[in-house]
């Protein structure tokens, strides 16, 4: 029987744009956007309101330039702003980005 109170836990995800990620107190976040370039083990993504290199542990080969897909990402703070360490990747295939969007402005309301 574990412990709960000595168990380590992740911190939620929170879904953000890259352009407002804030190294001092974002943790862990997901990103929504297209791989405008891919190098072994790191991704360029875009997600309309910035791009970010996000680095992964081992070779991502699967994923290819143009694919629209969420990354969950720890974010590290530089002396230059931040650094994404990728946790995992979804690939979002015929994703409809309008009812998306659609759907989390109702549910901010």
């Amino acid at each position: 029987m574990t412990d709960s109170k000595n168990s380590m836990k992740r911190l939620p995800a929170v879904e953000k744009q890259i352009s407002t990620i804030d190294s001092k107190s974002d943790v862990r976040v997901r990103i929504l956007g297209t791989v405008i370039g891919n190098d072994n083990n790191s991704i360029m993504i875009d997600d309309g309101s910035g791009k970010a290199e996000v680095l992964f542990e081992s070779p991502i080969e699967y994923i290819k330039e143009g694919q629209f897909i969420r990354i969950i990402t720890r974010i590290l703070p530089t002396i230059s702003g931040f650094r994404c360490q990728g946790e995992c990747i979804q690939v979002l295939e015929d994703f409809d980005i309008k009812l998306y969007k659609d759907s989390r402005n109702i549910i901010s309301r």
